[in-house]
């Protein structure tokens, strides 16, 4: 099955370049600088590169539904890996809908499932979606790009989300949005493209000796070597050299008593972040009591969600140093 959908990903990205070979090489504009097609997926003929960013591992919230009475995604799912950002801007002679529906049936031949999508009638608050989706929940689109390139008009906008699942090399996602812009001097198309892999973990250690300094030098310690499955509380194999320190520390600190504070970065719903912070806090205790003969009296979780940043939110290293567990010194 991975063969057939590798073979048929080659056979598309093979039409796509020949369809593009038919267009004069005029017709493409100059594409930013350092920027170029993803492999997975080539461009409408024709269209020009107007940004370009990768990112090697971080989450990503991959809208599955419109946007409530509240303006927040009805629903969603958080995925991660590799996340490549790519906005094209397609001739003018060529419509959304067009542009829209070579995107799509290219991706059901390459053997993606169709998760969500909607237009302008089936989707509230269209401009307000584009924002929510590339400006809020997500890392931000810069503001000349997102403005200039996905303005959207209340009768022309178009959305989908895809999913191809791959057993060995990671399940890819797909989200991409298609508008004209304004004034109209062609479709704006954006297209992030998310695919799983396993983060390179065993990149910083830590040590009880280390927490017992810094414990008695702030208060608190920061430990981002704690790992959960996306968008859950359920602790990853990867965390046990983490916790078997933290529990070291703790039992060898027998007279003091410790909050467990779990952090989170800011996208997303501030509810919802409140909430996994503080079942993440509760899973760490939970964990150290039942696995390393922490005394569970101790030890206090609580969750703050993205109300204690300790790097900014608008990057993506920032974000990831605030996702965290601190032990924090009663």
């Amino acid at each position: 099955m991975i063969e057939k959908r590798n073979t048929v990903f080659m056979i598309f990205c093979m039409l796509m370049l020949l369809w593009a070979a038919a267009f004069s090489s005029a017709a493409y504009g100059a594409d930013v600088a350092g920027s170029e097609d993803h492999p997975l997926i080539s461009r409408f003929p024709g269209s020009t590169i107007v940004y370009h960013e990768q990112v090697d591992f971080d989450e990503y919230v991959l809208p599955l539904g419109g946007l409530d009475d509240e303006r927040n995604l009805s629903e969603s799912r958080r995925v991660a890996g590799q996340i490549t950002r790519i906005q094209y801007r397609a001739p003018e002679d060529r419509s959304t809908y067009e542009v829209y529906h070579n995107y799509k049936s290219a991706l059901k031949e390459a053997g993606f499932e169709i998760l969500f999508s909607g237009t302008n009638q089936e989707l509230s608050w269209r401009w307000t979606y584009v924002l929510y989706e590339y400006g809020k929940v997500n890392s931000p689109l810069p503001s000349d790009v997102l403005e200039k390139s996905l303005l959207v008009s209340e009768d022309d906008f178009r959305y989908l989300s895809a999913e191809l699942s791959r057993i060995e090399d990671g399940n890819v996602y797909v989200a991409l949005t298609v508008s004209q812009t304004q004034p109209a001097d062609g479709p704006g198309i954006q297209l992030d493209i998310v695919e799983e892999k396993s983060m390179e973990e065993d990149k910083i250690t830590i040590d009880a000796e280390a927490m017992a300094s810094e414990i008695d030098r702030s208060g608190s310690v920061s430990i981002q070597e704690i790992y959960f499955d996306t968008g859950k509380a359920t602790l990853k194999a990867e965390s046990e050299a983490a916790l078997e320190e933290i529990a070291k520390f703790i039992n060898q600190e027998s007279g003091m008593r410790f909050y467990v504070v779990g952090h989170t970065d800011s996208r997303g719903e501030l509810d919802y972040n409140m909430a996994l912070s503080e079942s993440r806090a509760e899973s760490v205790v939970e964990a150290l009591v039942a696995n390393y003969n922490v005394d569970a009296n101790r030890l206090t979780p609580k969750g703050v969600g993205p109300l204690a940043p300790i790097a900014s939110n608008d990057t993506q290293e920032g974000r990831a140093q605030n996702r965290r567990v601190a032990i924090v010194k009663k």
